[in-house]
């Protein structure tokens, strides 16, 4: 092979530490090459000697050639030392008779011997290590090789398994008066069940070795997808059941860098990876939660998934994680997309995670809480016991007092959800005095006011307004009302300056129609609101935003509460003629919109029979236009008709389409 490299070694922030043992590896994911001190010996590390020399490989190679096992691992050995060594790389990688050599060797003797197989596998890391010689690599099909390896230890740990199961069926079976026999079987059981975990120890080196190369060679794409084509799903999923630190952390990497495409998350599904992952929450080893917390997340991204992980009781796992620092930024990531569905959101009550999400919320160190965390306790405000929880211990409070200092949107957010639960709350109930919670919003109305009226924060704007919006009479401070708030704050102005085109969006005013409609609760803040341009401007809205199906239905709402009250009934239907804008919208093609419509055309209509006892001109235009929508097949199949006679009509057609000639019959 001709030419050099630029030889950059691959660098990856996740990795496992290398097994223990005599031919453990150093970390390929931290290092290009494997120096002396690296290597561990027995339980203890200390620096190994190097005494392999460059200009005596082809005396290692010799080695190879021979068919005792032994010498075959001391020139592999030779060639592992220099190997280790990142400047010899190159020269190693060029020679083809060795490159040739270790990979049929490899092939051929894999079987053989544990240290072996260890000992090259680890050469090939090495040269893994460097993305430039993954080609090369490739032609001595070292990734097919690996992998065949793979598949035949983990074929050899389930027969060993099996064995051990007829051994424990022997003795379980055993005839109770063979004391002998019983003894004699339970004596093989356990010999072999000893020297299966020192098998299984070494296996797991090997394994680790195997697949740290294969992960190193999954860096293409191409290579990735023959991994997968080769089952490289279901080994993984295999090692999941060992107890080997670093090969699980390994594995869980591996499987973690699989699962960003579609049909390996499914894969992973049938192989119930979910189930395996969620036990290793609760082990000591922080490292494999880790990385365990970072596998959940990639795959809870999924609808179908999130069901899988709940149904396996994640979040109360992950709500007991959060109280340890090293896993609360994960732990929030993933209860936030678990919180996302709401039949999960109703899970969270009966956990400990409103608490620690409030505590975590209400003394977060910066000024502006992490949107993980702000966003879950978003989500998990939008359900009504959440929300009655998160004003308990004088949570509102503390809420509220750190917005007045941060004027964080989100947390804004999160009391305006609050606010619509409280708000809710009294829809429901039959009597006002049922409400239990008056006067627990007191103490915010002014300070909401007056943020509102001072900030320039779009997005801190809208969901203080909104809040304003949820807010009843009956939440107002004692000997308060509306009317006098909108009046010693003159809000009517900020509301008109809120409303002028092109001084908005379409989401600020909504909030301002919402807000609007909410005033008009109030009887007295009618006088207030007909004496504004608001009615006039709202009417303007109606004509514009008819495609916003939202928008028009909350101001068909905010006419609604206003043509309850003498004053505002009056600027509606005669100051601003709104009643021919609402025959047009009846038949819109939104159901709700359309029944909002209905309503209003029966408020209307019963307020003219009760003023004069017939039907005034209102009345007559609202039963037509209602004939019109009820009849409009029949009406448009009449208008065809007529006109199509029209047609023949005029240009003189008889009844079946041609035209009439007097001297059709003259010959």
């Amino acid at each position: 092979m001709g030419g050099s490299f630029n030889l950059k070694p691959l660098s990856r922030q996740e990795a496992g530490s290398q097994p223990a043992g005599r031919h453990a590896m150093c970390s390929s994911r931290v290092s290009s090459s494997c120096g002396p001190s690296h290597a561990a010996v027995g339980k203890s590390e200390r620096p190994r000697k190097i005494t392999a020399k460059a200009d005596e490989l082809d005396a290692y190679m010799e080695k190879l050639y021979d068919d005792d096992v032994e010498s075959k691992l001391d020139g592999a050995k030779m060639i592992l030392q220099l190997a280790e060594f990142a400047g010899n790389i190159e020269a190693l990688v060029q020679n083809e008779s060795l490159m040739s050599l270790l990979s049929r060797v490899l092939n051929d003797d894999y079987k053989k011997s544990y240290d072996f197989s260890l000992t090259m596998m680890r050469i090939f890391w090495c040269f893994s290590n460097f993305l430039q010689l993954h080609p090369i690599l490739g032609n001595y099909r070292i990734g097919a090789i690996t992998l065949k390896i793979v598949e035949f230890e983990l074929k050899r740990h389930q027969l060993r398994l099996e064995e051990e199961k007829l051994l424990e069926a022997a003795a379980n079976g055993a005839p109770t008066g063979d004391a002998q026999s019983t003894e004699d079987v339970l004596t093989k059981l356990d010999r072999e069940k000893k020297r299966n975990k020192k098998r299984m120890k070494k296996q797991d080196q090997l394994l680790y070795v195997c697949f740290s190369v294969l992960l190193n060679l999954a860096e293409d794409i191409h290579t990735e997808r023959k991994m997968v084509k080769r089952k490289i799903v279901q080994f993984l999923t295999k090692l999941l059941d060992r107890v080997a630190p670093d090969l699980v952390i390994l594995t869980i990497i591996f499987l973690k860098k699989l699962s960003i495409f579609e049909e390996n998350k499914d894969a992973m599904v049938e192989l119930t990876v979910v189930e395996k992952l969620v036990r290793y929450l609760n082990c000591n080893h922080d490292k494999t939660i880790q990385t365990a917390l970072k596998l959940l997340f990639n795959l809870s991204f999924d609808p179908g998934l999130r069901e899988v992980l709940v149904r396996n009781s994640l979040i109360p796992k992950l709500v007991e994680l959060l109280k340890k620092p090293p896993f609360r930024a994960l732990s929030l990531r993933i209860l936030y997309h678990l919180s996302i569905d709401d039949r999960c959101k109703s899970m969270f009550t009966y956990t400990e995670a409103i608490p620690i999400v409030m505590q975590l919320v209400i003394n977060f160190p910066q000024n502006i809480v992490a949107k993980e965390l702000a966003a879950l306790a978003v989500n998990l405000s939008h359900n009504a016991r959440n929300a009655e929880l998160m004003c308990q211990n004088r949570g509102l409070e503390a809420l509220a007092t750190r917005v007045f200092r941060t004027r964080d949107p989100l947390l804004m957010k999160v009391i305006r959800n609050i606010s619509l639960w409280s708000y809710t709350l009294q829809e429901d109930l039959v009597s006002e005095k049922a409400y239990k919670y008056r006067g627990m919003w007191s103490p915010f109305v002014l300070p909401f006011i007056e943020l509102c009226l001072n900030t320039d924060n779009h997005d801190f704007s809208i969901e203080v307004l909104a809040t304003l919006a949820n807010v009843t009479p009956s939440d107002l401070p004692s000997k308060t009302s509306w009317d006098r708030l909108v009046t010693d704050h003159s809000l009517i102005p900020f509301l008109n300056k809120l409303l002028v085109p092109g001084f908005s969006q379409d989401d600020m005013i909504l909030e301002v129609v919402l807000f609007v409609s909410a005033l008009a609760l109030e009887p007295k803040c009618a006088p207030l609101l007909s004496s504004s341009r608001l009615v006039r401007t709202f009417h303007s809205l109606f004509q514009e935003k008819q495609h916003d199906n939202e928008l028009t239905l909350q101001l068909l709402y905010a006419f609604y509460r206003m043509l309850r009250h003498p004053e505002t009934f009056e600027e509606i239907l005669f100051g601003v003629g709104f009643v021919p804008d609402l025959l047009l919208v009846a038949d819109a093609p939104n159901i709700e919109v359309r029944r909002m419509c209905d309503v209003l055309m029966d408020l209307i209509l019963d307020h003219d029979l009760n003023d004069g006892g017939t039907i005034g001109d209102f009345g007559h235009l609202i039963r037509q236009r209602r004939f019109e929508i009820h009849n409009a097949e029949y009406l448009e199949m009449i208008h065809a008709e007529t006109q199509s006679a029209a047609y023949r009509k005029h240009h003189g057609m008889d009844e079946d389409g041609g035209k009439g000639d007097d001297d059709d019959d003259c010959n």
